[in-house]
């Protein structure tokens, strides 16, 4: 009995599948529109019939890919407390690392005006920045505990530091990229001890935060 023919949906997350797949190896910027329809099974015509045009296709396959970004940035909840913060500074860099034209083709187009890739950029942003100082985890679970604990309540200074802290790191990895100046653990290093400098200015006293425990 013939297979049921797939339905255009289901055709057009296929070729996406195959197109992310392909970034894995081959620069954004240099992924064919041919390959990627030879290897879904499809023809170029076709495969701008799901997606109306070349422009379409390439927005679609960098938001597919940003949103698999996005998941591999959102740090492992299941360290130990003491860990995470570490941990989630890893995860985003080698996220960055590993698909550098992913990230700078969204933040290019995020900056050209390009509104659906606004929102994609601001929520990879948003998707490290909220668990550092929101929900559960709170800020401080690298001490064990939350801030609530210690008094200290989540504040639009805590949040706009936290988001000014993101924006440092993200450059620091980009230029890191560009210039490997100091080893990689260094580079985390600078990353994990500069969140800890912000805190005092966004009123947190850090000597009460136990972060050897």
């Amino acid at each position: 009995m013939a297979a049921a023919p797939r339905s255009p949906e289901d055709r057009r997350a296929q070729i996406l599948d195959v197109a992310v797949r392909l970034l894995e190896t081959v620069p954004f910027d240099d992924l064919s529109i041919d390959q990627v329809a030879a290897e879904a099974g499809v023809s170029a015509p076709l495969l701008f019939h799901y997606f109306k045009n070349k422009q379409g296709f390439r927005n679609a396959v960098l938001e597919a890919s940003a949103s698999e970004l996005q998941r591999r940035m959102t740090p492992d909840a299941t360290l130990p407390l003491y860990g995470q913060l570490r941990a989630g500074v890893e995860t985003f860099a080698d996220a960055v690392i590993e698909h550098p034209t992913i990230y700078l083709a969204v933040m290019r187009m995020a900056g050209s005006g390009n509104e659906r890739m606004r929102q994609i950029y601001r929520g990879m942003r948003r998707t490290f920045t909220r668990w550092i100082a929101q929900g559960d985890w709170s800020i401080a679970a690298v001490a064990g505990v939350s801030l609530a604990e210690f008094g200290v309540p989540t504040t639009p200074a805590l949040e706009a530091a936290t988001s000014g802290w993101q924006a440092f790191m993200e450059e620091i990895v980009l230029s890191w990229l560009d210039e490997p100046t100091m080893e990689r653990t260094e580079m985390i290093d600078l990353c994990e001890r500069a969140f800890y400098h912000l805190l005092p200015a966004a009123g947190v006293d850090v000597d009460t935060l136990d972060t050897t425990r």
